[in-house]
């Protein structure tokens, strides 16, 4: 016969609702009583029943992330931050990518919904989200991770200081002619905060940004950078530097330019932006902002759980963090090492199809 709650709660001397309590992981329990509850629960044998839960409580111990795209590193270190958090909430994190496509996004949505799942932390693949109000409305718990809007709870970076922080380094270092290759289209509002601070900065120190230097992409794939750098090369008054709004970006542009004998930084000093995990280790080590990523990722999920738990005052989170320049050897304000660099991309195919 199988082992119930009730048998749990009468090993552990509690009641069977405590025992769904230590379980959840979004009540409060007390340590000592939680302790009892998880041992009597391995002593009998005892395995929740998500399923059951789910039916009782509306929603079953899980959450959903959507991100644009699992192959970027950008997001892991906002993964493992989550992972982290719903474990110690025995809570399990069920990932999902929209490859930027809002139909994709939706459709990971309305399956989460269907799933039963006690919330969700998207980064939007559009800042029209209007499936993420419906999410909201039918009373599922969501927060919007690294982007932010204006009807719910939002965690990101303070992308327009970012963009600062980079024309601004530039500027320091002697460069007038900076341009940028900048990816994603209008509804990629971190880009477009980038490109706000960057324009500003360049402007309060007396240059342009003609729209020649402006090169655009549409996603941060090799091939596009690939195309990104030949358009840099096709330009008849190149720029002495560019500020490439991701550094997966940068790293394929570097890649293109050096392949076709541009050298970096000696012939242009490039400046990416994200500080992923390898951007240091790279054969010339990147020049990047760096985004407290995890930190991002740590914070948007106790909101998210505090929003479950229904605790708090319910008041609107805006949670904007800040970045910070971490200069390598791509902008030409430090030597190149180029020894012991595991990533040096020598090998990468340069067919961009």
């Amino acid at each position: 016969m199988p082992v119930t709650i009730r048998d749990v709660a009468r090993r552990a001397g509690v009641s069977p609702i405590t025992v769904s309590r230590a379980f959840s992981g979004t009540h409060p329990v007390a340590e000592e009583t939680r302790r009892r509850v998880l041992q009597a629960a391995e002593e009998l044998g005892y395995v929740p029943n998500l399923v059951a839960r789910g039916m009782v409580h509306k929603r079953v111990p899980m959450i959903g992330v959507v991100v644009p795209e699992l192959a970027n590193p950008f997001f892991v270190p906002i993964i493992d931050a989550v992972q982290a958090v719903a474990r110690e909430r025995n809570h399990m994190v069920v990932i999902s990518q929209s490859q930027s496509d809002p139909d994709m996004e939706r459709a990971s949505i309305n399956q989460f919904r269907q799933m039963r799942m006690a919330g969700a932390l998207i980064t939007p693949a559009s800042m029209a989200p209007e499936h993420l109000r419906s999410l909201r409305d039918h009373d599922m718990p969501i927060v919007v991770v690294a982007r932010c809007w204006d009807d719910g709870d939002c965690v990101t970076v303070d992308d327009v200081a970012g963009g600062r922080l980079v024309a601004e380094h530039l500027l320091r270092l002697g460069h007038r002619r900076i341009g940028c290759v900048a990816h994603g289209g209008p509804g990629n509002v971190a880009v477009q905060a980038r490109m706000k601070g960057f324009r500003s900065a360049l402007e309060a120190g007396g240059c342009s940004l003609p729209s020649e230097w402006v090169i655009r992409t549409q996603t941060v794939r090799l091939a596009d950078a690939i195309q990104a750098a030949e358009a840099f090369l096709e330009l008849s008054e190149r720029p002495t530097a560019v500020f490439v709004t991701a550094d997966r970006l940068a790293i394929g542009f570097i890649h293109r330019l050096r392949a076709r004998g541009v050298r970096v930084p000696e012939d242009v000093a490039v400046v990416g932006y994200d500080d992923i995990r390898y951007a240091e280790f790279l054969e010339v080590p990147l020049t990047t902002v760096a985004l407290p990523k995890y930190e991002m990722g740590k914070r948007a999920a106790e909101i998210l759980f505090e929003r479950i738990s229904e605790e708090g005052d319910g008041k609107l989170y805006r949670v904007l963090l800040e970045p910070k320049l971490i200069v390598r050897a791509s902008c030409g304000a430090q030597p190149a090492n180029r020894q012991g660099h595991p990533f040096a991309f020598e090998s990468v195919s340069e067919n961009p199809s």
